[in-house]
């Protein structure tokens, strides 16, 4: 393997790597933010139950129409929140389905350059063998060669 080709895929295989560990940075920050979101939803919902709690336990002593007006709007906000943030959420799991898949894509781009790597190894070091091989061969003709012409020298004498 040349020199300018083996540097060449050391640049794309840390060009791969750096991509892949951004990509893996980013599905982090997406499930951090995933938490949070969720985290805030359990928030609403949790106090949607104990505002309706309360109210049920206040509206048996004391409801006016006003009170009770003010009530439901109120709460008609809160569900509306609350079905923001599932959408919310929806659309971080969607976005955590795609990092995920940025990453898997990096990863393979990542292995796949190691591949051809490994395989530009191991294909040089078959023919560097070769090559010591050949010359091996090549001393041992060589030396066939010269022992036998001396004993064919020694013989005629």
């Amino acid at each position: 393997m040349s020199a300018n080709k083996g540097r060449g895929m050391q640049i794309a295989t840390d060009m791969a790597r750096r991509k892949r560990d951004a990509a893996a940075a980013d599905l982090s920050r997406g499930r951090a933010a995933e938490r949070a979101a969720h985290n805030q939803f359990e928030q609403l919902t949790a106090y949607a139950r104990e505002t309706e709690s309360r109210w049920t336990e206040q509206a048996r002593v004391l409801a006016t129409p006003e009170l009770m007006s003010h009530h439901y709007q109120f709460m008609t906000r809160l569900h509306h929140a609350i079905h923001l943030q599932r959408d919310v959420l929806q659309q971080h799991g969607r976005q955590i389905e795609l990092l995920t898949a940025r990453v898997r894509e990096a990863e393979l781009r990542l292995c796949s350059l190691q591949m051809v790597i490994d395989r530009q190894r191991l294909e040089a070091e078959r023919l560097m063998q070769k090559r010591e091989q050949k010359q091996t061969d090549e001393m041992a003709a060589n030396l066939f060669r010269r022992t036998a012409a001396a004993a064919i020298e020694g013989s005629s004498r």
